[in-house]
């Protein structure tokens, strides 16, 4: 089976997969087996709370984007005013981008209130609406010596640049191949629904040495894609202006085109062919002066492509990597981790949760490499007044409903109990269970708290579940 047949009825299953209701946490949130490159995971805090782009917390101009609090941050660590500190960039929910300037020092950052990035004269804003944090990356696209913005975003999966300039960022605009096309990945599909390029993350990489940035984008579907860049465009048009690096078209004749980064990996790409939505980074890693790449997964799992010295044989350029090594381990519950269980009042926080982005940056300045991690992950809180018998009442709706899944025929390796808030295939073709599920879920949701007061979600675990987005910091050993 090809990768395009098998990621697609993985993607269309997907939906039917299981969820446990987690229990409660631990109050560091680290994960059980700690790998050995890592001393410490930090759960990033501004103004002494944890981040969470779900917080619904304004801006510093008051303004608050209603899409932020369905959760998800895409994290990284850049110098954005200059003055030689690393501040906090975050693309989230809504495709638009916040930074947090660092009020403290290159050893000790401090993070307090945030406002959203400006473009063009407005709020630098592209369409993005599922699954995903709208990623980041900023490097100087067209040698002017400005720092651009570039972004993917989940539909339709094109790749934007917010030019900047002495004014700050310009209007957004598609990146395009040397025809004019957006550029995206499998482009053939996109008269499709879905197409498979939704969820695009860019990384910039010198893959070739010749001084220019190659794209490199991983999507929703598993790929993670090399477009070479060709230099400035020599024919400005409609199309293209100017200053835009000319890229490879996505079927080039004569074989130029669209190259898949897993031919260059030693082996192919190991447990990464399996993963979706990939979230590339490009860092050296481990200081050896070649640039590596980074991917995080949907799982929450992250993998370090450490880049080797190319064959002497090898064609003039070219790329090679040693096959994928586990930096992370994918998250409890993996891609449809469940809503996590947290006592209303406590200062317990949520642990790592899956939906991963990643950055590369020196942290706490000590000169080493450390991992930057932004994900989602949801809560749900029992209300205070519960009793002996109210929590015992709770767990037995639990099994039943445990019960009523293994019934319908549902399982799965993370446990059989199911997110109730959209429902699944099997009960909306058998009207008796979803009866049955609804009449349970409305008995479980009486002794949560509500966070929704929609009304039509007064009955479903949607109207009482929190949505975040965290930024969680692996420090180097």
């Amino acid at each position: 089976m090809s990768k395009n047949s098998r990621h697609r009825s993985r993607y269309l299953s997907s939906g039917l997969s299981a969820l446990l209701l987690a229990g409660l946490i631990g109050a560091d949130g680290a994960q059980a087996n700690q790998p050995s490159w890592y001393e410490d995971v930090i759960l990033l805090e501004v103004d002494g709370r944890p981040f969470d782009t779900g917080a619904s917390q304004p801006s510093l101009s008051g303004i608050w984007f209603e899409e932020e609090a369905s959760g998800h941050a895409a994290p990284v660590l850049h110098d954005y005013d200059g003055d030689g500190l690393l501040d906090l960039l975050v693309g989230g929910f809504s495709g638009r981008f916040r930074v947090y300037l660092n009020e403290g020092a290159p050893a000790a950052p401090v993070f307090t209130d945030y406002e959203w990035i400006p473009a063009g004269g407005d709020v630098a804003t592209l369409y993005n609406f599922c699954s995903v944090a709208a990623g980041l990356r900023l490097v100087d696209l067209n040698g002017d010596g400005w720092k651009d913005l570039t972004a993917g975003s989940y539909a339709p999966g094109q790749i934007y640049w917010f030019a900047g300039s002495e004014e700050g960022f310009q209007a957004r605009e598609t990146l395009t191949d040397w025809g004019g096309i957006p550029i995206m990945t499998r482009l053939d599909e996109v008269a499709e629904a879905p197409h498979f390029a939704y969820g695009a993350k860019p990384a910039w990489i010198d893959w070739e040495g010749d001084g220019d940035l190659d794209l490199i984008i991983g999507n929703m579907q598993g790929d993670l894609v090399l477009r070479r860049n060709h230099g400035p465009n020599p024919r400005p048009g409609v199309t293209m202006r100017a200053d835009q690096p000319v890229f490879d078209a996505y079927d080039w004749p004569g074989g130029q085109a669209q190259l898949d980064v897993f031919d260059f990996i030693e082996g192919g790409g190991g447990p990464l062919i399996e993963a979706e939505y990939l979230s590339p980074a490009a860092a050296d890693w481990n200081g050896d002066g070649k640039v590596d790449l980074i991917v995080a997964t949907q799982s929450g799992a992250v993998y370090l492509l450490t880049r080797l010295e190319a064959p002497a044989d090898a064609e003039e350029g070219t790329a090679r990597f040693a096959p994928p090594e586990m930096l992370l381990p994918a998250v409890p519950g993996g891609t449809f981790q469940p809503p996590q269980l947290v006592e209303a009042g406590t200062a317990i926080q949520i642990e790592r949760g899956p939906r991963a982005s990643v950055d590369v940056a020196d942290f706490n300045g000590d000169g080493r490499p450390d991992l930057i991690v932004g994900d989602w992950s949801r809560s749900i809180r029992p209300r205070p007044d519960l009793s002996d018998a109210d929590r015992q009442a709770f767990r037995e709706l639990q099994a039943q409903l445990v019960e009523l899944d293994r019934r319908a025929g549902l399982t799965d390796e993370a446990g059989p109990f199911r997110e109730r808030l959209r429902g699944t295939t099997v009960y909306y073709e058998d009207e008796a269970l979803m009866a049955e599920m609804e009449a349970l879920v409305q008995q479980l949701v009486t002794y949560l708290i509500p966070e929704s007061d929609n009304p039509r979600h007064r009955n479903r675990l949607r109207g009482y579940e929190r949505q975040h987005g965290r930024v969680w910091i692996y420090m180097r050993r």
